[in-house]
């Protein structure tokens, strides 16, 4: 089967993000046309560790694909036994490579964007799981560099190229940078434009208007950050992309408080291996970015804080729709 990133037009995929990319989220993304989405990133290490939680956890349902599973690790036996394990169990799209995170505990375990001081480390784990995988591709997502003095790109790339990655996808900001300043869209696209590859460019992709989106030799984008609580970004860029008229786009409040009642619901449905089906905690946590900026949000986020049963937090947020 044809991988969906070689299916042809820009792709708009959501960004794996820790705490946040559940199965819950991927679904909603998906129905608002991100194209494909990803996992929490997880440890090749806590995969191997036979727990059944870690697997629930990252199931994947029809609902959420095209979706693949990102792993991190240091070391290339462990990803690679790893991400044969996901593999055979959870038959993912794809298995995505964690070559960027700046979250301690990745770089503490010589992972993630500490790798960015390796990049012939990285291309010994992306051939070891490259070869590892039978049916499925290999992609990787990864940073510009360690920091500014210290640019990996496009020498990095073309190495994770000749070592089996099928797709890559470049934030262009460097480990220092983290999240903030401007992010480098010249050197995505200069390997977007070098690599044979596709290349899903990565950073600020809603301040690029619709000349840059069209214009771009990358084979698609990813959207992280901007996507929180707001998953019609996805249409709003697709609207840019085709000269369509974006306000279309724009949720109302009542729009709003669906979807966070929806979202709600997926958490605390029995399908949803993630926490403890009774547990709406977790719910209530994830589901305020959806409502912020909404008219009175304020006191709406304090009395949300304030309920204990999801039929409670309905009846709330029907206050809205």
């Amino acid at each position: 089967m044809t991988p969906f990133f070689k299916r042809g037009g820009k792709l708009l995929m959501l960004a794996p993000m820790a705490g946040f990319t559940n199965s819950p989220c991927r679904k909603i993304f998906r129905s608002f046309g991100a194209n494909a989405v990803v996992s929490e990133f997880v440890y090749s290490r806590a995969v191997l560790s036979g727990s059944v939680r870690v697997l629930e956890k990252l199931a994947l349902t029809p609902e959420e694909r095209p979706a693949g599973i990102q792993i991190f690790g240091s070391d290339p036996a462990e990803m690679s036994e790893a991400a044969a394990k996901l593999e055979e169990e959870l038959s993912p799209d794809f298995i995505d490579i964690n070559f960027g995170c700046p979250a301690p505990a990745a770089v503490s375990a010589g992972a993630g964007a500490a790798l960015l001081k390796n990049p012939k480390l990285m291309g010994r784990i992306a051939e070891s799981v490259s070869r590892a995988l039978r049916r499925i591709p290999c992609t990787a997502k990864v940073r510009s560099g360690w920091c500014p003095s210290d640019i990996v790109l496009p020498e990095a790339a073309l190495i994770l190229q000749d070592s089996g990655i099928q797709m890559l996808s470049i934030h262009g900001r460097t480990r220092a940078q983290g999240y903030s300043g401007d992010c480098d869209w010249r050197i995505i696209e200069e390997c977007a434009r070098i690599l044979k590859i596709p290349v899903i460019g990565n950073g600020s992709v809603e301040k690029l208007d619709a000349k840059s989106l069209r214009d771009s030799p990358c084979a698609g984008f990813m959207i992280g950050r901007a996507a929180l609580g707001n998953p019609w970004i996805f249409k709003r860029l697709r609207l840019r992309l085709d000269g369509g008229d974006e306000s279309l786009s724009n949720p109302s409040p009542s729009e709003r408080a669906a979807l966070a009642v929806r979202y709600a619901e997926l958490v605390c449905s029995g399908d949803f291996k993630g926490i403890n089906e009774n547990n709406l905690t977790y719910a209530k946590a994830q589901l305020m970015p959806f409502l912020k900026g909404a008219p009175g949000f304020k006191k709406l986020r304090t009395s949300i804080l304030k309920i204990s049963t999801l039929d409670e937090l309905k009846e709330l947020l029907c206050q809205y729709l």
